[in-house]
């Protein structure tokens, strides 16, 4: 069955984005490994926020360049007018009835394989009614002082924690956490 899998790249004082909303700064040390590579293939759905989604100035790149090319199922309120353009891999669902909804369709269309969530907002909903399974945080050797924070508005949530495994490349560290239920 699909685990479902927050992964995001943060800097070291816990920010996915800079104060402008980029991201650039963070994935510029992201340069995957063989053993991380073989973790991203075992992606089959992945789930964001309309926000993360239209981080692509161009919606249709999705289909021609995404690292995932899996099926998307993005969580929103507005569906764009104009559908993204899909491929054999990639489709793209906009889900408007829930995030337990887009986690149900992701899990459906992942059949044995992960579901990665992505987007702060996403993460954090799905942490709150505790339905993530695994943390994959991907550590940037940077501090940005302000941005989007990854785990904000969690104040009455404790979350335990079990390593899992920790992989270094030559600029990060990723760590994997179980979501102790």
């Amino acid at each position: 069955m699909a685990r479902v899998c927050v992964g995001m790249v943060v800097s070291l004082d816990g920010f996915i984005s800079d104060r402008n909303g980029e991201l650039g700064k963070l994935y510029a040390s992201f340069k995957p490994n063989a053993k991380i590579k073989e973790m991203m293939e075992q992606t089959g759905a992945v789930v964001m926020g309309s926000n993360t989604f239209a981080m692509s100035k161009n919606p249709d790149a999705y289909a021609d360049n995404y690292e995932f090319q899996v099926p998307l199922f993005v969580l929103t309120h507005h569906p764009p007018a104009k559908h993204p353009k899909e491929n054999d891999n990639l489709t793209v669902t906009f889900v408007t009835e829930g995030i337990e909804s887009a986690v149900q369709q992701a899990k459906a269309a992942a059949k044995d394989k992960n579901v990665v969530v992505l987007g702060a907002n996403v993460s954090q909903q799905l942490l709150k009614a505790g339905m993530v399974d695994e943390l994959q945080i991907a550590i940037a050797p940077l501090l940005l002082g302000s941005g989007i924070r990854l785990f904000a508005h969690l104040e009455d949530l404790e979350v335990q924690l079990e390593k899992l495994r920790v992989i270094e490349t030559a600029e990060q560290v990723e760590v994997w956490y179980k979501v102790l239920k």
